[in-house]
């Protein structure tokens, strides 16, 4: 993977910069014979087309002569970024190394849906989401007071009013038969269910 394409608050110095993919060195490797620095994987890929020569100087290079620099890696990881998320709204700025930690709580930061129900959306969105669109949530019923996923729920109800109920359960809950087709429950007047 090539060098970091993040929104730096100030373009990266050139010695943190890769000659190879001009961004801020992913991973870096120091050529100890001349000292350049590179991406581990762009000098990789540089490598396997069979050249075998610095891409800075053209000096013959030793494989046994490239270390990885862990020094600059922490001076790179250290730069200050904006989030990707900045164009959708969020505000947050910090390290690099922060990136990854900032993520868990970023609201414009895209996750899955806790319930599985294969939607994925911005943190911020979740909410809503929840309560009121997965098909996956829990519902309870206002009717019997049994509890559904949100997708069973909805199946089972007509226009407000439970479309599936046993006559024990209608007896049972003080329910009664108006004139439609539906079953709606005594809430002010209790009257005797209709046979």
């Amino acid at each position: 993977m090539p060098g970091f394409d993040y929104k730096f608050l100030e373009k990266p110095k050139r010695r943190f910069q890769c000659p190879l993919c001009s961004k801020a060195m992913r991973e870096p490797v120091q050529v100890s014979t001349c000292g350049h620095r590179f991406c581990d994987t762009c000098l990789q890929e540089f490598l396997s087309e069979g050249v075998f020569k610095c891409p800075e100087d053209q000096l013959p290079l030793d494989y046994a002569k490239i270390y990885p620099d862990p020094e600059l890696e922490q001076q790179i990881l250290a730069l200050p970024i904006r989030c990707i998320h900045s164009e959708e709204g969020c505000r947050w700025t910090g390290q690099m190394m922060q990136l990854q930690g900032h993520f868990s709580t970023c609201a414009f930061n895209v996750i899955p849906c806790p319930n599985r129900c294969s939607i994925k959306l911005t943190r911020r969105d979740l909410p809503d989401h929840l309560q009121h669109d997965c098909p996956k949530r829990k519902v309870k019923c206002e009717f019997c007071g049994s509890e559904f996923t949100g997708e069973a729920y909805e199946s089972t109800l007509g226009f407000g009013y439970p479309k599936f109920i046993s006559h024990e359960e209608i007896k049972k809950r003080n329910y009664v038969r108006d004139n439609s087709i539906f079953l709606k429950a005594s809430i002010e007047i209790p009257q005797k269910i209709m046979a």
